[in-house]
């Protein structure tokens, strides 16, 4: 799949007023995709967005879902009782970056998560084929040190995750991919394949 010439991410949190500017900036700078969160209200309400849509369909932008959204796989209101589902940094479990993925009740959560996210996104905005799934900014390293997990490194551990939300989205739609991090040659997963649906995302 040859990826589109220039994707522009946008906050879930931008205002209705901020986004129609957002379109004029993308079409003044030749962007051809629009990325918006698994969360986004975009994904939510149709009538909320009408003018935004007409907009972006007169421009012919391709709409594609996710970007740094695991947070979303695994809701943070789980960790006050269920801290194994999170991960372990220091003998301790942290509730701030990504989570626990060599754990099955963990994998478990994100396969019904990602299942509801990405059905939502396809039901309301045109059906998106394809889906980013990237770590928090800042923190791709950040992933969990349980006894299990230490057997992984990084990069692998995000593939763990990854092909949970993989598998589900094949389920929905086989011809749809998932995007997720490139750690890079140094930190290549060795350990774990990526499923077929999976490509790299290289900006």
């Amino acid at each position: 799949m040859n990826q589109p010439r220039k994707r522009l991410f946008i906050d879930k949190k931008t205002g209705a007023k901020e986004r129609l500017n957002i379109v004029k900036f993308a079409v003044e700078n030749k962007c051809d995709t629009l990325v918006f969160s698994l969360d986004d209200k975009f994904f939510k309400s149709k009538s909320r967005n009408s003018k935004y849509m007409k907009l972006m369909k007169r421009h012919s932008f391709t709409v594609e879902a996710g970007g740094r959204d695991f947070s979303l796989l695994l809701p943070r209101r789980l960790f006050l009782f269920h801290r194994d589902l999170f991960r372990m940094d220091e003998g301790k479990r942290k509730a701030d970056h990504h989570f626990c993925p060599t754990n099955p009740k963990t994998t478990a959560v994100i396969a019904k998560r990602s299942r509801a996210l990405f059905a939502r996104a396809m039901r309301e905005a045109a059906l998106p084929r394809v889906f980013h799934l990237l770590p928090d900014k800042g923190h791709e390293n950040a992933w969990c040190a349980c006894p299990a997990c230490r057997a992984f490194r990084p990069s692998e551990q995000n593939i763990i995750a990854v092909n949970t939300a993989a598998d589900t989205l094949a389920k929905i739609d086989p011809a749809a991919i998932i995007l997720y991090h490139d750690y890079g040659t140094e930190m290549e997963a060795e350990g774990v394949a990526p499923r077929k649906n999976m490509l790299r995302f290289k900006r």
